[in-house]
């Protein structure tokens, strides 16, 4: 595991994307396809076919039960409606957690581009957010014991609208990979030029819609312990309880998972702040909110970019 800071005792977000082909097409039909990856700081980069572990570091939704059910506020638009659900359909297949979504979700613009997790829960949104590099993001918000308070996933609308992306498989795929992200995996493979695993969790081309056997392995493994309080949110499902603005239920002690006041009330905001340096094609970038939040994400960038 590579981290450039001790992140024990603040609160802090990370950010995994999927990050867009970029295409160029020359003369006599000749394309080149040029590829921007985007993953958490302590991710460990490989370059074999797939990893024998793929847990986003160490973080994992606090739980005092064996299974835990989270609810995912869905504030995408009606064309997103039916790849969100599928996905936690999907992620649903695991034993550990329950993906509980919840339809009543705030659909306005001003939510959508902030898209701020309610504590304890996540939101999922979709916006044209702009020509970033990136499909689809997911960020997760960790309390001072390494647990995940709050999380989001978004989806650009920018690419998905363009005739290449707008098919139900990337839209699929991207929309399960973010989620997947939101509950502590990390990916499987992150070269686009390797044999497919068939996980909606491997970088690949064409893209696959769903997780695979070892993904719900992954969170089995990740979800093995029981923690000493929530730092999910539990709710009523179908519209109450967290009725799309957090109003679900918090055991967590004082200052603790969903129990971390106002935490999730910034998590979404944009911008990477400054670069920290760059080493061939890896450079880290760090914003630090008023509060002490530190905001740190991992590029990779292509060769010759």
């Amino acid at each position: 595991m590579t981290s450039l800071f001790d992140i024990a005792s603040c609160p802090c977000l990370y950010s995994v994307g999927f990050f867009r082909p970029h295409i160029t097409t020359l003369g006599g039909g000749i394309t080149i396809v040029k590829r921007l990856i985007a993953a958490g700081l302590t991710l460990l980069f490989v370059s074999g076919p797939s990893m024998a572990d793929h847990a986003w570091s160490n973080y994992h939704w606090a739980r005092d039960t064996n299974s835990f059910d989270l609810i995912f506020v869905n504030s995408t638009t009606t064309n997103w409606d039916s790849y969100v659900s599928q996905a936690f359909s999907d992620w649903n297949a695991s034993a550990v957690l329950n993906m509980v979504e919840d339809a009543s979700g705030d659909t306005s613009n001003k939510t959508r581009r902030r898209c701020s997790g309610p504590e304890g829960q996540v939101r999922v949104c979709n916006l044209a957010y702009g020509n970033t590099g990136w499909l689809g993001i997911a960020g997760i918000s960790i309390d001072s014991n390494g647990h995940i308070t709050t999380g989001y996933t978004k989806l650009n609308d920018t690419y998905f609208d363009q005739a290449f992306y707008d098919t139900p498989a990337w839209r699929q795929s991207v929309t399960c990979q973010e989620v997947g992200h939101n509950v502590g995996l990390g990916h499987q493979d992150e070269n686009f030029n390797n044999t497919s695993l068939l996980s909606c969790m491997d970088y690949q081309d064409p893209p696959f819609p769903s997780p695979n056997a070892h993904d719900y392995e992954q969170l089995s493994t990740i979800y093995a312990h029981t923690d000493t309080y929530n730092s999910y949110a539990a709710g009523d499902t179908g519209g109450g309880g967290g009725g799309g603005d957090g109003g679900g239920v918090c055991n967590a002690p004082p200052g603790k998972g969903c129990n971390k006041a106002g935490i999730g009330s910034q998590n979404a905001a944009t911008g990477w702040g400054i670069s920290l340096g760059r080493h061939g094609q890896q450079e880290t970038f760090m914003r630090i909110d008023p509060d002490g939040t530190r905001h740190i994400v991992h590029v990779t960038w292509a060769i010759g970019h």
